[in-house]
């Protein structure tokens, strides 16, 4: 393994400061040094002359007039001799006449060596600091690079969910004179977020000189997919992205709007740009044009084609809660689509989002279609397009309940920005407790509507957990089954029909209801229990499919007994298009396994582990004071919900049974140097094992502790001290220094952007899953790193 140091890191961050040396361009940057060395030369000569000469003694002129006119040799006697000003004067005479020959010289060498620097200035780092995120162009990188885009191409057509499609509105005929021509609409298209922010953002417009990316623009990729755009809509909005945003004009004009997310001033990120604050207002569509014939905007869209494209954009990032009136409309692109559903025949809407939002203006009739792509990645705009004509069937499914109010939800009430950040006050700092329990997205939703009759699931919910439509329809029934309690397993065949007229894939989707106790352990009306993804079914065909589960997979943790329990009972499980709605079949057969289980079954221990469970941290189920949280019950939703208002209040320190310093409720923890029950473990032993040897090794190979112990006290120090972005070389065991990166959607900020978490969940396939990974991994790899944190796995507790 090399030794392994991260380029970008130390560079850009330790020495300046963020800017990357892999993105100067070296020949203006050589002539600028070059340059204002010239003048502060230039300046010190000239003050260093004039002041030296005010400072002259007596004789000091007469010398330096000797001095011009002396030969080499006595020239040479008299520098020796002089002091102060007239050794410094004398100095400067004797440089002079090198100076302006060597800097220009060197800004020569600059300009010659600038293309060969640009590639090789990587490897020179790489020499000197041990090794390197490697920056610099190679076979092998370019190849991993172009494979990645590949990838995410297949990820977003995987990914992407078609929320409505009224009148099979969807997909556009590219073939047709007429069908292939669109008007797109807004700043948003213009203006994707390609990525997140924080670890999520990576490199779109090619600013890392030596390895550039460029993302693909969503009307690059229209035209490339045969779609016609009308480029005057096109042009107002490069116009209005300028600084005083321009109305007035509909020529072409230049425009750089690849939009990310740069929270921390990344060097290789673009800087942060909110599309939607660039969204102009619907009246300059009724502005007249000469260089349309006077016609408006509007009247010439309407000529050109009866398909109108908008696209509503929103991003987030670590450390930073979005806010409701994110997940809305903003005023002017509630303004513009309500202009299109006046105006055009059909409205298609892009959801380039990635989370939920409020997306009530999607049930009006004059919407015809409506796609959720979330983020892209690089190069994902292609599979957008290519699902737009019918190249590509879409297949996503959501992964979150998508709630016409996301106040509705019972997270909503101590969650950030609009409500509260909870207990606050004196040394507690800030803290939230999920008082929610285990009711977060649909667990939350069915659960109510089943439990509760006067909350009606339709009305507050638009669009279910694994909702998806398709190009085409499907049938499914569960045509087989064997629940075996001895190996306590689950299996379910399942039969897709492939009722339309193209070929699709669909999501099989197995839900598990188990009995419930009022006081009793929590449960879910409805579990997802397993699922999968078919392959491509041709119209007319059918495929059978085999699920299985484990029976643990769906016992709850019992908190009384402090391990997991499948209570007794009769348990349902279910073949459904969504959480909500059974899956459609027509052949007679049904879709709900009904199974009785006698007698209790427990699970005590781990089968990772072999452990035995128990309850932890009870110690901080504790609220602001000293009693006790309030968790939301199905037994009762109604009195044990609690209220912003409620929770919104200065922790009362005094009332913390462990006192100030901790919010433990009863056990108060003092810390000090070498309290460490027992004896120190063996350290700086001469074993004569090396770190290489341990390759493939199992986890539990007895040898691992006697590799521990050769290890120093110092190297278990650096292991964390040095624990950022790497890990430490320990000399002790011969193990080199590595390179880890963060960052959900790509190896690091200038490799390929793949699309985001949430579009990937989307797709419901483990295979697709192993793909990104092992794109990132081919790149990542490829250009030096040996590590990746990641993936971003976030539980989508509040939107």
């Amino acid at each position: 393994m090399p030794n392994l140091l991260i380029f970008e890191s130390f560079v850009d961050k330790e020495i300046f400061g963020g800017y990357s040396l892999s993105s100067f361009d070296w020949w203006v940057d050589f002539i600028v040094i070059g340059i204002a060395i010239l003048i502060v030369g230039g300046i010190y000569f000239c003050l260093e002359w004039g002041f030296g000469r005010l400072q002259f003694k007596e004789d000091d002129k007469e010398k330096l007039d000797g001095y011009r006119k002396a030969d080499k040799k006595e020239k040479k006697a008299i520098a020796k001799e002089a002091k102060g000003p007239l050794k410094r004067s004398i100095t400067w005479r004797r440089m002079l006449p090198w100076f302006i020959p060597t800097v220009s010289v060197t800004l020569v060498i600059a300009l010659v060596a600038a293309p060969i620097l640009t590639t090789t200035w990587d490897i020179l780092m790489t020499t000197i600091n041990g090794s390197a995120v490697r920056t610099f162009d190679s076979e092998v990188a370019r190849a991993a690079a172009k494979e990645a885009e590949n990838n995410v191409v297949t990820i977003q057509e995987e990914g992407t969910v078609l929320l409505k499609n009224t009148n099979n509105a969807l997909p556009l005929n590219v073939n047709d004179a007429k069908g292939k021509k669109i008007n797109v609409f807004g700043s948003c298209a213009y203006g994707l977020f390609y990525g997140n922010g924080g670890s999520g953002s990576f490199q779109t417009d090619g600013r890392v000189a030596s390895f550039p990316r460029k993302a693909k623009k969503l009307e690059e990729a229209l035209k490339e997919e045969g779609f016609e755009i009308n480029e005057n809509l096109c042009n107002l909005i490069k116009n209005y992205y300028s600084s005083n945003k321009k109305t007035t004009s509909i020529e072409p004009s230049d425009y750089d709007i690849q939009c990310g997310f740069n929270k921390y001033g990344y060097s290789e990120i673009v800087s942060s740009k909110a599309p939607y604050d660039f969204e102009p207002p619907v009246s300059i569509y009724d502005t007249e044009f000469d260089e349309l014939g006077g016609k408006s905007l509007l009247e010439n869209a309407k000529e050109f084609s009866d398909t109108a494209l908008f696209v509503i954009t929103r991003r987030g990032s670590e450390d930073e809660d979005m806010k409701t009136s994110d997940l809305q409309l903003k005023p002017n692109e509630a303004a513009a689509i309500d202009m299109l559903e006046e105006n055009f025949k059909k409205v298609i809407i892009l959801l380039n989002v990635p989370t939920v939002i409020e997306a009530d203006f999607l049930d009006d009739k004059e919407i015809s279609a409506a796609i959720f792509m979330g983020h892209p990645g690089l190069t994902g705009t292609k599979g957008i397009a290519e699902i737009l004509n019918g190249k590509v069937n879409p297949s996503g499914h959501l992964v979150d309940t998508w709630p016409y109010d996301v106040k509705s939800a019972p997270s909503y009430q101590n969650f950030g920005n609009d409500t509260t950040l909870t207990y606050t006050g004196g040394s507690t700092g800030k803290f939230t407790n999920y008082l929610e329990n285990i009711y977060v997205g649909y667990r939350y939703y069915t659960t109510r509507a089943m439990v509760d009759s006067s909350f009606k699931y339709k009305d507050e919910v638009q669009y279910s957990f694994g909702h998806g439509l398709s190009y085409t329809t499907f049938d499914k029934a569960i045509v087989e089954e064997k629940i075996d309690e001895e190996t306590q397993t689950v299996e379910l065949t399942v039969e897709v029909k492939n009722t339309g007229a193209v070929v699709g894939k669909d999501v099989i989707q197995i839900y598990s209801h188990a009995p419930y106790t009022n006081g009793g352990t929590e449960k879910a009306w409805f579990n997802l229990a397993t699922f999968a993804k078919t392959n491509v079914i041709n119209p007319g065909e059918t495929k059978d499919y085999k699920l299985s589960f484990k029976l643990r997979d769906i016992a709850s943790w019992d908190t009384t007994k402090g391990y997991y329990v499948l209570d007794k009972g009769e348990y349902e499980f279910s073949l459904r298009e969504n959480v909500w709605d059974l899956a459609v079949t027509n052949t007679g057969k049904t879709n709900i396994v009904k199974w009785n289980l006698a007698n209790n079954i427990e699970f005590k221990t781990s089968y990772q582990t072999n452990y035995e469970y128990k309850n932890i941290f009870q110690d901080v189920e504790w609220g602001g004071g000293a009693d006790k949280i309030q968790y939301l019950s199905r037994s009762n939703f109604e009195d044990t919900w609690t209220n912003t208002s409620e929770i919104n209040k200065v922790a009362d320190e005094s009332k913390f049974p462990g006192g100030t310093s901790n919010q433990t409720g009863g056990q108060t923890f003092s810390f000090t140097d070498n309290q460490i029950a027992g004896d120190l473990p063996t350290t700086g032993a001469n074993n004569g094992l090396k770190f290489k040897d341990f390759k493939n090794a199992a986890w539990d190979d007895p040898r691992w502790e006697r590799l521990l112990d050769q290890m120093t006290l110092d190297d278990y120090k650096n292991i964390v001290d040095q624990g950022s972005f790497q890990t430490a070389a320990i000399a002790s065991i011969e193990k080199d220094a590595t390179v880890d990166y963060d960052g959900p959607s790509a190896a690091f900020h200038s490799g390929t952007g793949h699309p985001s978490a949430v579009t990937l969940a989307c797709s419901w396939s483990t295979d697709v899953a192993r793909i990104m990974g092992e794109s990132i991994g081919r790149e990542g790899a490829a250009r030096g790193l040996t590590g990746w944190y990641a993936p971003g796995i976030n539980t989508h507790r509040s939107p």
